[in-house]
């Protein structure tokens, strides 16, 4: 039997190595309630509990938390300021949406999933992702990832003749206003599964003649037969939407209308990586529990799905290693063009050189 001494220091170990779950949880709460706000100027529990209405000994409780954390300082008189330094991007009109949208999809979706893994693993069941509930937060989350590529892209467009850009798993469309911004002759489609998600896109993009928005899916999505073939595809965070076993379908599907020298833009967190391995992981482990999202692609598997659906892929980087997200570009392959050639002048070659065959044939 364990010694009752070394079960209790092990405990207390693990009680200090969880200490790091607080900011995330006090953050959440306080921009969820607008409690760093209230406390702007240095206030008493009981003020605040007056103003808001909220239960004293619950935000008592929560105040207390802030001052261990560092996110409120303790001034005279059992009065608590929100520290500028540590929350102003959680506070007033400098408030990040980014922010809250990241500490809402961790809490809310991330956090229950994960604490909920032993009973998927002993039931063999599965959570179902609920994209009408939770659309709106990741299409949030999705464009401050998108965010770190936009240079990247924009030089791309900027070297290349792009006549058209299909945005593919679009969100609110942020990534197309800012593309439009700079090429605003350039016709653009973001599509997306939710209805919602396209309402919310239309509405913000109103003063952009040159978007549109389509309600579709991802995988068997086509533009119109009048609108010809785009020149660039954006795939951005779409991976871990669609099944292993048909991401060869989806790449199949988009090289059929992607113009021959086109490209698209892939941005996924990638699994067994260098970078953000553990972030990564739990991604990974979140994604897995749910019966309608899968897992996410890792290097070689990447490179074997561009191979097999006859593009190269290049440029593969990280963009935010702590979370391991990368970006890459895919375009139809030159190997294959270059067989496709071969081929076409070995056949007119046998052609020329059967003339007399035809000839007498006929």
């Amino acid at each position: 039997m364990m010694n009752e001494w070394v079960t209790a220091m092990q405990a207390r170990k693990w009680m200090k190595k969880n200490e790091s779950f607080l900011p995330g949880w006090h953050a959440y709460v306080g921009t969820e309630l607008g409690l760093f706000d209230h406390f702007a100027k240095a206030k008493t529990v009981t003020d605040v509990a007056s103003e808001t209405g909220f239960a004293h000994d619950l935000l008592s409780s929560w105040v207390r938390v802030g001052v261990a954390v560092k996110h409120l300082k303790k001034r005279p008189n059992n009065r608590f300021r929100t520290s500028k330094k540590r929350c102003a991007a959680l506070m007033g009109d400098n408030a990040s949406p980014g922010v809250k949208a990241l500490l809402k999809e961790v809490m809310e979706l991330h956090m229950p999933t994960l604490l909920d893994y032993p009973a998927y693993m002993k039931n063999n069941h599965r959570a179902r992702f609920d994209h009408e509930r939770h659309g709106e937060v990741v299409a949030e989350t999705s464009a401050l990832i998108e965010h770190f590529a936009i240079k990247k892209i924009k030089k791309m467009i900027h070297d290349q003749q792009v006549n058209a850009i299909v945005d593919l798993g679009c969100g609110h469309g942020g990534y197309l206003r800012k593309l439009a911004e700079d090429y605003p002759n350039v016709q653009m489609t973001g599509v997306d599964i939710n209805p919602d998600v396209v309402n919310q896109a239309r509405s913000k993009s109103e003063g952009y003649p040159n978007i549109s928005f389509e309600v579709g899916d991802v995988s068997n999505w086509q533009p119109a037969e009048d609108s010809g073939s785009p020149e660039v595809i954006l795939l951005h965070n779409i991976f871990h939407y669609i099944q292993p076993d048909f991401r060869e379908q989806l790449l199949n599907h988009l090289y059929s209308y992607l113009k021959k020298d086109g490209l698209i833009s892939a941005i996924t967190p990638i699994n067994e990586t260098e970078h953000g391995e553990a972030f990564s992981s739990a991604f990974n482990s979140f994604f897995v529990a749910h019966s309608n999202l899968f897992a996410l692609p890792n290097v070689a598997e990447l490179e074997g799905l561009a191979e097999s659906c006859r593009f190269d892929l290049f440029d593969l980087d990280p963009i935010i290693k702590e979370g391991s997200w990368y970006t890459f570009w895919l375009t139809p392959s030159i190997k294959v063009e270059k067989i496709g050639r071969y081929q076409e002048a070995e056949e007119n070659e046998q052609t020329l050189s059967t003339p007399r065959q035809l000839t007498k044939s006929s």
